[in-house]
C-alpha cells in the first residue's frame, strides 16, 4: 500500500490541479494587493476572481460596494501598477449569492391565555375603568368563555 502523500505534493504533480492552485494563489494575492487600498468595510466584501495580461476582474456581493469601487478605480489601478501589477483595465461585477436555506417565517407575538395569567390577576385588582375592562374582555375571549 503506497505511502499517504501530503496535499501540497499532490497539487503539484498533477497539471490541471497545479494549475487551479496557482490561480487561487494568484486571486488570493490579487484580492490582498486590492484590499490594502480600500477602505477596510469594502475591501472585506471584495475579491479579485479573474485575471489576464491586462484585466482584472472584481466581485463584489453588493452594489453599493460595488458603486464605491468603481467611483476608486482609478487610483485603485493607479496603486496596483506602482505595485508592480500591469493591469489596463479593471472591471467590477456584482454577483449575488442565493441564502443557504429557505427563509424563516417568523411567527407573530401571539398571547394566550397561559402566558397573559399574570395580567389577568391584574385586571382582577385593577380599578374599573377601560383597562380593567379590555383585559377582562380580552380574558373572556382567551379562555374561551
Amino acid at each position: 500500500m503506497p505511502r499517504p502523500q501530503p496535499l501540497a505534493q499532490v497539487l503539484a504533480k498533477d497539471a490541471t490541479l497545479s494549475a487551479w492552485s496557482e490561480r487561487q494563489r494568484l486571486e488570493a494575492r490579487l484580492t490582498a494587493a486590492v484590499r490594502s487600498h480600500l477602505p477596510r468595510p469594502v475591501g472585506a466584501q471584495l475579491r479579485a476572481v479573474a485575471a489576464d495580461a491586462r484585466c482584472l476582474e472584481l466581485v463584489t456581493g453588493a452594489g453599493a460596494v460595488a458603486a464605491t469601487v468603481r467611483q476608486r478605480l482609478p487610483d485603485l489601478l493607479a496603486a496596483l501598477r506602482r505595485e508592480g501589477w500591469d493591469f489596463t483595465e479593471l472591471r467590477v461585477r456584482v454577483q449575488v449569492r442565493g441564502t443557504a436555506g429557505a427563509a424563516v417565517k417568523s411567527t407573530g407575538n401571539q398571547r394566550d391565555a397561559s402566558g397573559a395569567a399574570p395580567l389577568f390577576d391584574l385586571a382582577g385588582r385593577l380599578p374599573d375603568g377601560p383597562l380593567r375592562r379590555s383585559l377582562a374582555r380580552w380574558s373572556r375571549r382567551a379562555r374561551g368563555r
